[in-house]
């Protein structure tokens, strides 16, 4: 294995009493499917799992805050409104990870919720800013989630797009090259369930 800038550990997504896994029980996942990612630099083929969310999107009014974001979805997560990288970092801070948003608009910075910033492990920072000297841009793996020398790389998408873009793949094949493990890198996609229709009376 090519050298790395840190140590990451992977455990398989597999335990007693869980079909699909520690992972996707922390995020709520419904299902687990695969995205098949071809690698830039070698062709060569890998497979990402794509947990997938059973969402209730929020219809009411929105709180003044929620404005910092531009063009978000809401979701309802504990009866709050959430966006929905917002919900991941929620689910895996449950699950006992440290967990952030990484949002790029008026500069970048790491949310663990709206206007509320949270600094990565040291670890988590050094591999990402490594990554992207390697790679020459900001990866657009958007959320960042760290447990002592575990680390997971995931994106949060919408039904019905890309799940894994052509420049993620660049940044991921840069990772790959470096020595990071596959297993660091999820997709988590939100499914969204219609609003229950009201009787008329």
């Amino acid at each position: 294995m090519k050298s790395h800038p840190g140590t990451v550990t992977v455990r398989p997504d597999q335990s007693p009493g869980s079909d699909l896994g520690p992972l996707a029980a922390a995020l709520g996942a419904a299902a687990v499917e695969e995205a098949t990612v071809v690698l830039p630099s070698t062709r060569r083929v890998v497979e990402l799992p794509v947990y997938l969310r059973a969402e209730e999107t929020w219809h009411d009014e929105l709180p003044k805050e929620f404005a910092a974001v531009p063009n978000k979805p809401a979701y309802i997560l504990d009866g709050a409104p959430t966006y929905p990288e917002l919900v991941v970092v929620r689910m895996l801070e449950k699950a006992g990870w440290g967990a952030a948003w990484r949002k790029s608009w008026n500069g970048v910075a790491y949310w663990r919720d709206i206007n509320e910033k949270v600094e990565p492990s040291a670890l988590a920072i050094e591999i990402i800013g490594q990554v992207t000297r390697q790679a020459g841009y900001e990866g657009s793996w958007d959320i960042v989630a760290w447990r002592g020398r575990e680390l997971r790389l995931l994106c949060s998408r919408t039904p019905g797009g890309q799940r894994v873009s052509a420049y993620m793949a660049d940044w991921l094949d840069a990772a790959l090259r470096m020595g990071i493990p596959l297993g660091c890198f999820a997709v988590v996609e939100h499914l969204t369930t219609p609003r229950p229709a009201t009787r008329r009376r």
